[in-house]
């Protein structure tokens, strides 16, 4: 493949869940701030959020968990074209500003959370945070909904420095008291909806990161992302970079370059486009420095494969591959790359290519790949070989393999047809395109 199909596949994958072959052909046409500009514009792009999932009591309860599930899948596998990387935000604060169908039992508070990251988690982050934070699944997630004068509850104000703006080290033991008691109010009523509760608020004053004063919840936001800016910016950009690049540490210099976009309003659009066309975004360490996350990975074989959720249902996989959506394993989220290499997410991978390869089967996908021209005296194929791989990695509209992986596919093919079982060929050749090393990396 040449270089700028591999870098317009690259940037496919990362900034969404992957890109059909002819719309890679299409692409790699345009200049590289162009395919940025159109895969990050959201605004113009993406299609209206549309109705949420019906979260009535009249589903069971994993039946709301699955319209869930489906509701979010089927939106990520949009067309490049089409803004998926407001669904690949969405993903990202997910495992960032985490709440968990574990602890909530709320479907509606996490669909609600899960929403508001599609609607404004292409935004400034000062007005995200502000969102989140006042959102009953974060505020329930995090105990803050327990916190009254008094009594403070620590949790949220403690997670809201470690994990959501600064990292650790940049805080100390009293400011996470300071600030649990400007929280102390903010909680949930009865219908599950954000209420603030004046009789259970702290009106004394408060002294935090050196400010004193009356300080309500939200000032603690805005103090924090004010006096803690230049620690904030090195912290979520090392997170952005780390998520659409490679895993990076606190200090790399890519880091410190794309800050200079971050610190001013701290955008996140154009933050990632910094990281996109920042130089390091091509290279051959970014090319090959993540693996796919079990939601990339579903999403992407739904792409290829032309499958909705309700066909190719992943959540009867999800769970076994690690990464359950909506339940998150604690507040600091999901890892990467080895996080996700275990045998039984190989299992559930080859469960789901199999599942998907039985639905190829039944359109009748590259029907004649292995057709048998002659029985007797001697067996002949209408493809060979390297004919019938290169039409199965066609019929799943993959960027072009490399080398060793086609080869391998092509061995898998001579040695079905010197077997006595020529007829497990064609199902393998709708199987193992989706389990090959290319649709394993992000």
């Amino acid at each position: 493949m040449d270089e700028a199909s591999v870098n317009v596949a690259h940037l496919f994958r990362r900034a969404g869940f992957g890109g059909l072959r002819e719309e890679v052909e299409l692409f790699k046409h345009w200049p590289w701030e162009d395919v940025v500009d159109l895969v990050l514009d959201h605004t113009n792009r993406a299609p209206a959020p549309g109705p949420l999932p019906n979260l009535s009591e009249g589903l069971s309860y994993y039946g709301r968990w699955i319209d869930m599930v489906h509701y979010w899948l089927d939106r990520a596998r949009r067309p490049v074209d089409q803004a998926p990387i407001v669904e690949k935000m969405v993903l990202f604060w997910h495992g960032l500003l985490c709440s968990s169908m574990d602890k909530l039992h709320d479907h509606q508070q996490l669909m609600d959370q899960n929403h508001l990251f599609r609607v404004h988690g292409m935004s400034d982050y000062h007005n995200l945070l502000h969102r989140v934070s006042v959102g009953p699944a974060m505020l329930r997630y995090l105990d803050n909904d327990l916190n009254v004068a008094g009594k403070p509850n620590e949790n949220f104000s403690r997670e809201l420095m470690e994990l959501f703006v600064t990292g650790v080290g940049h805080y100390s033991e009293d400011d996470v008291k300071e600030s649990a008691r400007a929280w102390t109010g903010h909680g949930v009523d009865d219908n599950g909806n954000y209420r603030f509760d004046g009789s259970a608020h702290d009106w004394n004053n408060k002294t935090f990161m050196g400010r004193t004063g009356n300080f309500d919840g939200p000032d603690i936001i805005n103090i924090l992302l004010d006096v803690k800016r230049t620690e904030h910016a090195r912290f979520m950009c090392h997170r952005l970079w780390s998520f659409f690049a490679y895993p990076v540490s606190p200090g790399d210099q890519v880091v410190t370059d794309i800050m200079s976009t971050y610190r001013p309003g701290l955008n996140i659009t154009e933050t990632i486009r910094a990281i996109f066309r920042h130089s390091q975004f091509r290279s051959e360490r970014a090319r090959t420095g993540l693996i796919r996350s079990p939601i990339e990975y579903v999403v992407a074989a739904m792409r290829h494969t032309s499958s909705s959720c309700s066909v190719a249902n992943p959540e009867w996989f999800l769970p076994g591959m690690g990464q359950r959506p909506f339940y998150p394993p604690n507040v600091s989220g999901w890892r990467q790359n080895e996080y996700w290499v275990t045998a039984a997410a190989a299992w559930s991978k080859i469960h789901l290519a199999g599942h998907l390869r039985w639905m190829a089967y039944e359109r009748d996908d590259i029907k004649d790949a292995n057709e048998v021209v002659e029985y007797w005296p001697q067996v002949t194929f209408k493809y060979t070989p390297e004919q019938a791989v290169d039409k199965a990695l066609w019929n799943y509209k993959l960027p072009a393999v490399n080398d060793h992986s086609r080869q391998q596919l092509i061995d898998y093919v001579n040695t079905e047809r010197n077997s006595d079982h020529r007829w497990t060929e064609r199902a393998g050749l709708l199987m193992l395109p989706l389990l090959l090393p290319e649709m394993q990396m992000a």
